[in-house]
């Protein structure tokens, strides 16, 4: 049975108080919890209404192989970026918005040139490439208001907005049409020592794809692509918690560097 009215309104609430908090639940209740990725949309919509904040752009989550398998039929799943927390590389953030619980992930993301208004059946892979500006280097915080989110049900992350928080946009990636995106060398630094590296081939997403699929799963929702919008394609690099560290590096061989600063 679908969700109704008020278990939308238990949901969204619960997860709107916890995001503007800064804190954490152990779960959604069972009064509330959404079953399927259709419902997990009701719940995230009900939530974004609440919070008010303008988009920046979208994310994509579990995007790669493993992760489409655990997510099943209701995968991958997609949230909102906040203009209020999305800066250019260099700049910083302070620890108060994002917590000690943010997860660092470097990513490959686009920077969009052109509009794609929603339109019903989506749109091509060739349409949403010659739509794009650039592919960029990024770091996404995800910041789940899920406590233990790898134990949580995907559809559960997903109308927690998919655990959209703050995004650091970086250089350009050269000559990004003719390179195989997923073979870029990785290493994401905590002030200045390696606390990851990109992850092995076969679990890294196709950014491509998930691009794609990111731009069609807001289409279907009515929302279309603007011109300047950032969208991000899902980890490549296997995600760190943040912690006390206070300078944030995403290295990608032969590209250049994504930085931020925590204040805080």
């Amino acid at each position: 049975m679908a969700l109704n009215e008020a278990q939308v309104t238990q949901a969204a609430d619960l997860l709107a108080e916890t995001f503007q908090a800064r804190t954490t639940i152990d779960g959604l209740p069972e009064t509330c919890s959404p079953a399927n990725a259709a419902e997990a949309v009701q719940v995230q919509v009900a939530m974004l209404e609440r919070l008010g904040l303008e988009a920046s752009g979208y994310k994509a989550g579990f995007t790669n192989p493993p992760m489409l398998e655990k997510a099943g039929p209701d995968g991958p799943m997609a949230g909102v970026m906040f203009r209020d927390f999305t800066i250019n590389s260099g700049g910083s953030l302070k620890r108060s918005d994002v917590g000690p619980g943010a997860l660092i992930e470097a990513e490959v993301s686009f920077r969009m040139g052109a509009d794609l208004p929603a339109r019903e059946g989506g749109y091509s892979e060739d349409e949403v490439i010659a739509a794009v500006d650039s592919a960029i280097l990024g770091i996404e915080f995800a910041v789940p208001r899920l406590s233990n989110p790898m134990g949580q049900p995907m559809v559960h992350l997903a109308a927690d907005n998919g655990a959209a928080m703050a995004f650091v946009a970086g250089p350009d990636i050269p000559d990004w049409k003719n390179r195989d995106l997923k073979q870029l060398g990785i290493e994401l630094l905590f002030d200045g020592g390696k606390v990851s590296e990109g992850m092995p081939l076969p679990a890294r997403c196709d950014e491509r794809w998930a691009l794609t699929w990111t731009v069609n799963h807001f289409s279907a929702r009515g929302i279309g692509i603007r011109a300047g919008d950032l969208i991000t394609t899902g980890a490549a690099a296997a995600p760190v918690p943040l912690g006390a560290a206070k300078d944030v590096v995403a290295r990608f061989d032969g590209v250049g560097d994504v930085h931020v600063t925590i204040e805080g």
